[in-house]
């Protein structure tokens, strides 16, 4: 059944499920303002029932569309990609129903940031209004008060799924004052959660972050099999590196040049054997080897993908001027923008001339990152070494606030961006209450659901979460 009107809505059904998608567009304001343009939105309903959960999905960026969650197959679609990660990101391209798709217990909203999308921004208005993470959550919390009222879902539970910045925006959104007055949460998923990521940040001198970052070139060893190979599972060799990094290396790593050849020598012949990069290395630099550096390093004459790792592809020559590309996104992305390109002509029947804008590159480098909360602690200037940006304090709040709001937290393992150890450490410091927070490892990468085996996997754990 396909019904299209010239409000771009159309009935089909996938699996069992018959439902109603909707490309919409919803007011672009803040709290305390008028409209200042529209944010454009994509809604999958089963119609019949006022009091059915509903989860509004956004990307990160900051500056991304939803495009990515879009077509991951939480939703009634996705885009094709091969199981294997030996691709080059070649055609044949498309997109497929999901066989998975969580439809059948929660109606879906993806929602386009500010300036991605089929957005806009009316003349005279200020676009740098929204490039901050408190503009953007107001924006994003009104956006979805407008869409509440208007499918009048004012009963239904509501729930929020983020990944990579928009795990930031959740932990915003669901603090800030209009999202907690018209938009409360019954709970918040974070996929490739960054809420931690000033303490996890693989720079210089940040002890906690190599600790935090081990897990992740652990498995990335493990998946290439030049390292934890004693370990017959990934999450074996996870969990034996969260081991060691909480026990030997952080000893280690905290005595710097004060560590003695013998310690030393030993603490690195281990790390060697878990992370398969040389002990004598491991040893010239005193255990300190960053993400970027593993993955150039790992496989000789050939890199890593920096979102999955799981993809390479050889290394550029810097002799030649070449530029670095990320393998991952060289395979992935083209599949996604293909595949919202197929979805919007055959299924919404949008025209061609109006494109669809998956990122602002703009907000990006434009950002604020300065929130309310920095205010308690001690800063000069902007940006300052001192300066703090508290993020995960905005998630154990929503959970004190809200005494029955629930937390989903998902990491691909071969993700070299959000980490599945700065999960842990995140889980750990932030006095998040267990009873009420999950959180699981897919065996891929920061989008986890690129996977076809892994967004079964996801999806099941998704529908858990939706149903407690």
């Amino acid at each position: 059944m396909n019904e299209l009107t010239e409000e771009r809505q159309v009935t089909r059904r996938v699996g069992s499920v018959e439902f109603t998608a909707r490309q919409e567009e919803l007011p672009l304001r803040r709290s305390d303002g008028g409209r200042q343009g529209t944010l454009s939105a994509f809604s999958y309903v089963v119609d019949g029932a006022s009091d059915r959960p509903v989860l509004f999905l956004t990307n990160g960026g900051p500056g991304v569309s939803s495009v990515y969650l879009h077509l991951s197959g939480i939703g009634p679609w996705r885009a094709r990609i091969p199981r294997d990660p030996v691709t080059d990101g070649a055609p044949p391209y498309g997109i497929e129903e999901s066989p998975s798709t969580i439809l059948d217990v929660a109606d879906l909203v993806f929602l386009d940031a500010p300036g991605t999308g089929f957005g806009t921004i009316d003349d005279g208005a200020d676009a740098a209004a929204f490039h901050s993470v408190e503009g953007d959550a107001d924006a994003i919390a009104v956006a979805i008060s407008e869409w509440v009222n208007r499918h009048a879902r004012w009963d239904a539970p509501k729930f929020f799924l983020g990944e990579s910045y928009g795990t930031q925006r959740a932990a915003f959104l669901a603090t800030s004052a209009h999202g907690m007055d018209t938009a409360p949460l019954s709970g918040i998923s974070l996929l490739g959660q960054a809420v931690n990521i000033q303490e996890t940040l693989d720079r210089p001198g940040n002890i906690v972050g190599a600790l935090a970052n081990l897990p992740y070139k652990a498995a990335s060893a493990w998946f290439h099999g030049v390292g934890s190979r004693e370990h017959a599972t990934v999450d074996g060799a996870i969990d034996a590196a969260l081991h060691f990094a909480r026990t030997e290396l952080v000893l280690a790593m905290l005595q710097g040049d004060q560590l003695s050849t013998s310690e030393l020598a030993t603490v690195a012949a281990r790390l060697s054997s878990m992370i398969g990069i040389p002990a004598q290395e491991l040893i010239d630099a005193r255990l300190w080897i960053s993400k970027q550096d593993f993955r150039t390093r790992l496989l000789p004459g050939r890199a890593l993908g920096v979102t999955d790792s799981r993809y390479q592809a050889p290394s550029a020559d810097r002799s030649f001027g070449e530029l670095g590309l990320d393998p991952s996104d060289v395979a992935l992305s083209p599949r996604y923008a293909s595949g919202i390109a197929q979805l919007l002509s055959q299924v919404f029947g949008t025209s061609s001339d109006r494109p669809y804008r998956i990122v602002d590159q703009d907000a990006g480098r434009d950002w604020q990152w300065e929130d309310e909360g920095s205010a308690g602690f001690i800063s000069m200037g902007r940006p300052s070494p001192f300066h703090t940006y508290p993020y995960p304090a905005r998630l154990s709040q929503w959970m004190k606030q809200m005494p029955h709001g629930r937390l989903f937290i998902g990491t691909g393992v071969y993700d070299s961006l959000t980490t599945v150890g700065a999960a842990d450490h995140l889980l750990r410091h932030w006095d998040l209450p267990r009873a009420r927070t999950e959180s699981h490892r897919y065996a891929a990468g920061h989008m986890m659901y690129s996977d076809p085996d892994v967004t079964v996997q996801l999806n099941a754990d998704l529908r858990a979460f939706l149903q407690r």
